[in-house]
């Protein structure tokens, strides 16, 4: 299985897990935390990489980069804000207590 099917099934539950709550949720501040998680993303993952901390099999990567970065990096910077919203909106409407 490549990184990018894996992101997209992933991606996909998430985006399937949000209809229910779709319109509570805090878009811009998803927003706002998703385009610094991407730029920071693009910074370290790039670093990381050019310095060979981290590399990635050729196989499970669908080529397309950001920099050295390959673009399937990029998906927990997309599902992070939007996770964390979702666990937050969940818990206040099924009244989860802390």
């Amino acid at each position: 299985m490549t990184y990018l099917v894996l992101n997209s099934i992933f991606l996909g539950a998430l985006a399937i897990i949000s209809i229910p709550v779709f319109n509570q949720l805090p878009w811009r501040a998803i927003f706002l935390a998703t385009v610094t998680l991407l730029i920071i993303t693009a910074v370290f993952d790039n670093v990381i990489i050019g310095i060979g901390i981290v590399a990635y099999d050729p196989e499970l990567i669908s080529g397309i980069k950001i920099g050295l970065a390959p673009i399937e990096d990029f998906a927990y910077s997309l599902a992070a804000p939007l996770l964390i919203s979702l666990v937050m909106q969940y818990a206040k409407v099924f009244k989860w207590k802390r």
